[in-house]
């Protein structure tokens, strides 16, 4: 059996290839379906009209739902994706009316905004110094030596 040596390079850079490959295949099976950051990197758009609205929702890592408005009613419904894709099932999780809280101020925000407004009110205030204010005259005028009387 006849060897050639010559090609010997190009036969180790064959198996580092299949070796390569083999190791890719096996970082995107163990990912499984998941996308990880690339579902994250893309904004996900809020379907719905007549005053329903639907927007998908991640809970957890492996917990995915929506949450649905129903700006008529003023309700707020979030449901959860469980079960399999043999038997799937939605599960509400959880529902509040939001009437009442949009009539809310202040609650649960920091800093306080009543914080906020002081700290812009400080920012458009004229800054007070100790020099007088640019009238737009370079210099005052001096009386000539001989005039002091």
């Amino acid at each position: 059996m006849m060897q050639h040596h010559g090609n010997r390079p190009l036969i180790i850079a064959l198996y580092a290839n299949a070796i390569l490959l083999g190791l890719i295949l096996v970082v995107l099976v163990s990912r499984g379906s998941s996308l990880g950051p690339m579902a994250q990197a893309q904004p996900v758009p809020m379907a719905g009209g007549n005053g329903m609205y639907v927007m998908p929702a991640q809970f957890l890592p492996q917990l995915w739902g929506c949450y649905v408005l129903d700006t008529n009613n003023q309700s707020l419904t979030a449901y959860a994706y469980y079960g399999s894709l043999t038997k799937p099932q939605l599960r509400l999780i959880g529902a509040r009316n939001i009437q009442w809280d949009r009539e809310l101020k202040n609650f649960n925000t920091d800093p306080d905004p009543q914080h906020i407004r002081e700290l812009i009110e400080v920012q458009r205030a004229p800054m007070r110094e100790n020099r007088p204010p640019k009238t737009g005259l370079t210099e005052p005028k001096t009386q000539p030596a001989g005039d002091n009387q």
